[in-house]
């Protein structure tokens, strides 16, 4: 049978359950509220110990709560600038699949290693980023591992809605200079090694079938051609006759309409439009070689002429030289005129 004293202490046992119960759920309300975002992160614009440099904080919120600021603590030794206004952000270039942090604004508070930013209501599971600048921020400490820091987002109370630590590592040099050589290019070929009139010598003017010059070159001022003949005439050795080359070396081409000798025209057959050069025949660089009819050409020099000149790179002009010719009634026959021309061309690097 129950005693009354007994009937008490089970009546107190009951009340006490009953109060543990009810109170409960505000014991723990706090714990249930706060919890660790799903990630969160700062990249550091710089990791070069004791250097300025801005960042990114970004943060995947993990708790339903209604957030009003973000707080960014810094790792112990970072020199954090107190000036609040100074902590401008941006939400341009994020990460790849951020969005731009809710509402966020330059800080409203610095407090030692802690920067309060504004923030509006974040979504749970969405990766949230913005910026900070770099100027008169934040500078880096000493080199080295595990610099340790945390990002909290409050309500307005404040109370603690997310909250994780995250780690830095700072080096002496977070750089990598990169270096690279482009080797001098030139290139030079002829399409042929002989040229033939295309018929007999006359006292008219006879030309040759012409042959090309392609040049290439990363030469950044271009390049220049030269020519000279070995003889300045086409030689018969069998008759010891010979065509002297008409005119003189002086810009200026000679007509053979008017004239009987041996001359070589130089057109300008591609200017290949790829690279930073011109290719011209100005005075002492080709004028002498640049023919303006089927007639006429430059007087040939047993020493290097300019033929042409390009004024840069290049990825294939082309030249094309013609040998012209015109005798007299009475040139002695022969079927061994020749010369040879030595044409050569130098990039100017």
């Amino acid at each position: 049978m129950t005693t009354s004293r007994e009937s008490k202490q089970l009546a107190l046992l009951g009340i006490f359950s009953l109060v543990m119960v009810l109170a409960l759920p505000l014991l723990f309300v706090n714990r249930a509220q706060a919890g660790n975002f799903q990630q969160v992160y700062i990249r550091l614009d710089r990791l070069k110990a004791s250097t300025a440099t801005g960042g990114t904080v970004c943060a995947q919120p993990q708790t339903v709560g209604t957030e009003a600021d973000v707080q960014v603590v810094f790792p112990s030794g970072f020199t954090v600038n107190s000036t609040a206004g100074n902590w401008t952000v941006t939400t341009t270039n994020l990460p790849s699949g951020a969005t731009a942090w809710v509402s966020i604004g330059t800080a409203t508070a610095v407090s030692g290693q802690t920067v309060t930013f504004p923030s509006g209501d974040l979504v749970v599971g969405t990766l949230y980023c913005f910026n900070f600048s770099g100027t008169s921020t934040l500078t880096n400490t000493t080199a080295g591992n595990d610099k340790t820091g945390t990002v909290t987002t409050r309500t307005s109370g404040p109370a603690t809605i997310d909250s994780s630590g995250y780690a830095l590592s700072l080096v002496s040099d977070d750089q990598i200079v990169v270096t690279a050589t482009v080797p001098a290019t030139f290139t030079f070929s002829l399409s042929g090694n002989t040229d033939t009139f295309t018929s007999n010598l006359s006292t008219t003017t006879t030309s040759t079938s012409g042959r090309t010059v392609t040049i290439a070159t990363n030469a950044a001022a271009g390049w220049v051609a030269w020519v000279k003949s070995a003889n300045a005439a086409l030689n018969s050795a069998g008759t010891g006759a010979t065509i002297a080359t008409a005119g003189s070396v002086d810009n200026t081409p000679t007509d053979l309409a008017s004239s009987t000798g041996y001359v070589l025209d130089v057109d300008i057959t591609t200017d290949s439009g790829t690279g930073t050069g011109t290719v011209t025949q100005a005075s002492n660089y080709g004028a002498e070689y640049a023919g303006s009819n089927s007639t006429s050409g430059g007087t040939l020099s047993t020493t290097f002429q300019p033929i042409a000149a390009s004024s840069g790179t290049t990825d294939g002009d082309v030249l094309t030289l013609t040998e012209r010719a015109k005798i007299s009634a009475v040139q002695a026959a022969a079927t061994d005129y020749t010369d040879t021309l030595t044409v050569v061309a130098a990039g100017r690097f």
